[in-house]
């Protein structure tokens, strides 16, 4: 299908919905100067306003002023002395010779090397050329030569702009593009109310705290990248000192820069700071690594005692599998015996098929197993995570998109705002127990996601693929998968979906005469069982269902 056009001037509607919604829902968060800067915009004219916006939406932050004519801004040299006069676009005079040098094409750079002079060799790359250029800069003259040279323009209050957009979407990852994508058809979000008193930010704080993590970020990685440990440091103290207790919608990315520090210095040799920083994460896996850095130190009550709290209450499938194996090594090799270890049968072992079979020609090893379960009297397809969160995202779709208040604070949410918050499930579980209740009835299960999925195909939703979910596929899989077995998927998925929706079997095998299903989770030489997928495959066995680890062993290949 192609998409739908955008009328003229499309993004200066984007960016101005962006605005008013700021200045609607956020305004006592916004300093005084913000306030007069959204006044002083708006008062702009309507090509300044549009040369604006179409600045920041391309790569700069410099550009010739030749490289922005545009057919609907047809006094280009009056928007922009009126973005000047405003404070909202910087002029050739104020760039540096860094800011121009990518702007010139390669007959202006010898251009200006022969006007000052420069010697060099014939046919230098555009690099070379404008490399001695940059090398000449310093020389009197040579900066205003190139400010001359070519008139260029830069937009500014860069920082009042990603304000906006940050507290628009509530992230640093949607922009502008957003409003293209679903004003074009090429995605289709779900028509859900949005509430415009929620907020997901009460204070200033709260919002400087996030912009100040990205930024945090980006230099503990280029500081841990470098080996700068000074800078690693101090990053890690402005953290774990300064930071106030970021609010439930902060903690994902506050916890997870947290646990990029203490592999750091793990791996730094340093693990009195790995420490510290795990102490403070509330993510997965800082307590699994508190615990081997407890042990590797001989701490092993101490270590015995938090794992024991992860085996008691796991964060994730890899903190349970880490637990039990960490207890009942200890209880075995150290004579440290813990109550859970010995109230808690050891896991039986998850079955196993053996194949022998030749490569096959994609060169994928879980198409040789199902050519070979075809082979069998099976049909089936590749499955993975996609049919289970599919099945879990069709069955929910009404619940995952009910107005809870702030779930949905603008028109382009794949899902509700709070889907990683502890309290997910906790803000729908009347609806979530009796949606469960009402799929258990006789053929509920299977009617409800097949109604689900033919009206509403094709719209955006965190746990659908609807490249992996064909019709034809999705219903063999209903009509051979019993309903308490899915039912038991979406109970144990529901504390939290995006912790414990991946580790699913590779392939979805199915009979239809009597309709019966099994699971595949295959592996080739030399791989191993991932704790999500151990986990999910012992699930499925005490459901009834046949869940098997395929081991596959290559037949050597014909001379």
């Amino acid at each position: 299908m192609e998409p739908e056009p955008l009328p003229e001037g499309y993004y200066l509607p984007y960016f101005e919905t962006i605005l008013r919604d700021v200045r609607s829902r956020y305004d006592d968060l916004l300093l005084p100067r913000e306030r007069e800067r959204a006044v002083a915009f708006l008062a702009l004219s309507l090509s300044a306003r549009r040369l604006y916006v179409r600045m920041l939406t391309r790569k700069g932050p410099w550009f010739r002023q030749d490289g922005l004519r545009y057919p609907e801004i047809p006094d280009l040299p009056q928007a922009l002395a009126d973005l000047a006069g405003a404070g909202f676009c910087a002029l050739g005079a104020q760039a540096g010779p860094d800011d121009l040098l990518p702007l010139l094409r390669r007959d202006e750079l010898e251009s200006l090397l022969d006007r000052i002079p420069v010697p060099r060799s014939r046919n230098l790359p555009r690099a070379a050329l404008a490399g001695l250029l940059s090398g000449e800069a310093a020389r009197p003259g040579v900066r205003e030569l190139l400010a001359g040279s070519v008139p260029a323009a830069a937009p500014l209050e860069l920082e009042w702009t990603r304000l906006l957009v940050f507290l628009f979407f509530g992230n640093g990852e949607q922009d502008l593009t957003d409003f293209v994508l679903a004003d074009t058809g090429r995605i289709r979000f779900e028509a859900y109310p949005v509430d415009p008193r929620g907020r997901l930010f009460q204070a200033r704080a709260d919002v400087d705290f996030l912009l100040e993590l990205g930024q945090l970020r980006l230099e503990s990685e280029a500081a841990a990248a470098a080996g700068n440990l000074d800078r690693l440091g101090q990053i890690t103290g402005t953290l774990l000192e300064t930071f106030p207790h970021p609010g439930v919608r902060q903690q994902r990315r506050f916890h997870g820069l947290l646990n990029d520090l203490g592999r750091a210095w793990e791996r730094l040799g340093d693990p009195d700071r790995a420490l510290a920083c795990y102490a403070l994460s509330l993510r997965p896996p800082a307590r699994e690594r508190t615990v081997r850095l407890l042990a590797a130190r001989k701490r092993l009550r101490q270590a015995a005692g938090l794992a024991a709290e992860l085996a008691a209450a796991p964060w994730d499938v890899a903190e349970e599998r880490f637990a039990d194996r960490f207890l009942r090594r200890l209880a075995r090799d150290e004579n440290l015996a813990a109550a859970w270890v010995l109230t808690r049968p050891a896991p039986e072992p998850v079955p196993e098929i053996r194949l022998r079979l030749p490569r096959h020609p994609s060169g994928l090893v879980e198409d040789a197993a199902l050519e070979a379960a075809r082979a069998g009297g099976w049909e089936g397809f590749f499955s993975e995570n996609a049919l289970w969160r599919g099945l879990f995202g069709l069955a929910l779709w009404d619940i995952l998109f009910a107005p809870v208040p702030g779930a949905f604070q603008h028109r382009f949410q794949s899902g509700p705002a709070d889907l990683g918050d502890p309290g997910f499930l906790a803000r729908r579980r009347d609806a979530f127990d009796h949606r469960m209740a009402e799929l258990a009835a006789p053929g509920a299960f299977a009617a409800r996601i097949l109604d689900s999925a033919e009206r509403k195909r094709g719209i955006a939703n965190p746990f659908v693929d609807w490249r992996a979910l064909a019709p034809d596929l999705l219903a063999a899989a209903l009509a051979a998968l019993p309903a308490a077995a899915g039912l038991s998927v979406f109970r144990a998925m529901a504390p939290n979906p995006l912790a414990f929706g991946h580790g699913f079997p590779d392939l979805f095998l199915h009979r239809a005469d009597p309709p019966r299903c099994m699971l595949w989770e295959v592996k080739g030489p030399g791989d191993t069982l991932r704790p999500e997928q151990e986990r999910w495959l012992r699930h499925f066995n005490q459901e009834g269902l046949e869940a098997r680890v395929a081991r596959v062993e290559y037949l050597p290949r014909p001379d």
